[in-house]
């Protein structure tokens, strides 16, 4: 788990020299350099059958659960939940 918590914690200050690399794109750097980084790691994940595409599938489907709470919170009554529009 501690190689996890490392690797996390390098690609975050990646993603920091990214956004502020990228800042010349205004207010969409942060979607523009997630998109990036989704798509780029799927196709790392693709390339050679390194990842099983069902557990790629799945980890996927549960990082939207996880974006979605991080956005709304718990409560989906919530007034966090109401401002935002999908």
């Amino acid at each position: 788990m501690a190689a996890i918590d490392d690797v996390e914690r390098r690609v975050d200050q990646l993603i920091g020299q990214l956004r502020k690399e990228f800042a010349h794109v205004g207010e969409d750097v942060t979607w523009t350099v997630v998109r990036a980084l989704i798509h780029r790691a799927v196709h790392l994940g693709a390339e050679g059958e390194v990842v099983d595409f069902c557990a790629l599938a799945t980890y996927l489907s549960e990082m939207i659960g996880h974006a979605h709470k991080l956005a709304h919170g718990e409560d989906p009554q919530s007034n966090t939940h109401r401002d935002m529009v999908h």
